[in-house]
């Protein structure tokens, strides 16, 4: 059976800094384009040429190679309202999470300085896409599963 390929957008960043749309392409060949050009896709999981959410080489890769699992880490709910006290336990909770992390890339042959510097990475990245649509839910019927 063919392995499912999905359809992503393609776009290349001018030497002007514009985004052209250089077309339509399942994401082995968007992620086999030469490296030198600067290019963003869409999001794999939602409609090519229907959403605006475009992302970058690297996630796409981290979201459609075969290499990369999933971990399964449970976060606990918190145990109250009061704000100051839920930021406490979130902060004990993501170390918690972190340290299982770090340690299972370890296992897998990863540096902890490598995966701490993905990690910081990665938060910022969701940080700033949080800051700019705090609820992505809201955002269009045409979305889905953010990830697979």
């Amino acid at each position: 059976m063919a392995e499912d390929k999905k359809i992503v957008e393609v776009k290349v960043t001018s030497e002007g800094g514009d985004q052209v749309a250089v077309g339509l392409m399942n994401t082995e060949q968007a992620l086999s384009l030469p490296e030198q050009m600067d290019v963003t896709v869409s999001h794999p999981d939602h409609a090519p040429g229907a959403t605006d959410e475009f992302i970058g080489r690297d996630e796409l890769r981290a979201l459609t190679e075969p290499w990369v699992e999933r971990p399964t880490i449970r976060f606990p709910a918190p145990t109250t309202d009061d704000k100051a006290v839920r930021c406490d336990e979130a902060k004990v909770a993501a170390n918690f999470a972190l340290e299982e992390i770090i340690a299972a890339a370890n296992e897998a042959g990863w540096a902890r300085q490598e995966v701490t510097n993905a990690l910081v990475e990665a938060a910022q990245f969701l940080k700033d896409a949080a800051i700019a649509d705090p609820d992505p839910a809201d955002d269009s019927a045409v979305g889905g599963n953010r990830h697979r």
